[in-house]
């Protein structure tokens, strides 16, 4: 059965109301005064996102080039707020990061996001044109189904596509050329 696509529930309102929602779920962006209601995740869509993040962790980590997290609200200077599925901040980047809030407060390196079916539009459209409006230098796009990746890197008339790679393939970053990631491989 074909899942069907639906536009996110999108409810009009002030910074300081979206400020005044509990934690969810359910789960929001908000993005030009609308709190956007985002699809909780599904058992394979968290199986590729820890195992991008750990990979990504190790990756950084080894390296000590920066921070990676997941699940994470990202504060835009655009005043949009989205919780991409991985956040990334190089080193000289991590006072980004605000200790005491748990978020992330500016513009990220590289947000990740995996997509299904019924999220892959708003993912590819909106949220792409927001994180472009910030100044978003990178976003990967991971299809949870087929496990194809794609690498954008930012320029002033848009995000152009770097690299791509259709699921089984390895992919090789142009951010982090010496990372390999095979998810096919990965998910077993």
């Amino acid at each position: 059965m074909a899942e069907v696509k639906q536009r996110p529930k999108r409810i009009p309102m002030s910074r300081e109301e979206f400020e005044k929602l509990p934690e969810g779920p359910p789960f929001y962006d908000y993005i030009g005064g609308e709190a956007i209601e985002v699809n909780r995740p599904t058992g394979r869509h968290q199986d590729i996102v820890g195992i991008v993040w750990y990979a990504l962790r190790s990756f950084l980590g080894e390296r000590k080039l920066g921070r990676v997290w997941f699940d994470i609200d990202v504060l835009l200077p655009t005043g949009d707020t989205v919780g991409p599925d991985i956040v990334v901040l190089l080193s000289e980047h991590l006072d980004r990061y605000d200790e005491q809030k748990g978020d992330i407060i500016g513009v990220p390196d590289l947000v990740i996001e995996v997509s299904s079916p019924s999220t892959a539009e708003y993912d590819r459209v909106e949220k792409m044109q927001v994180y472009h409006q910030a100044g978003v230098p990178w976003v990967w796009m991971i299809d949870q189904d087929s496990l194809a990746i794609e690498e954008f890197q930012w320029t002033p008339e848009g995000y152009l596509r770097v690299s791509a790679v259709k699921g089984g393939d390895d992919f090789r970053p142009k951010l982090f050329p010496d990372l390999v990631l095979n998810l096919k491989a990965l998910l077993g």
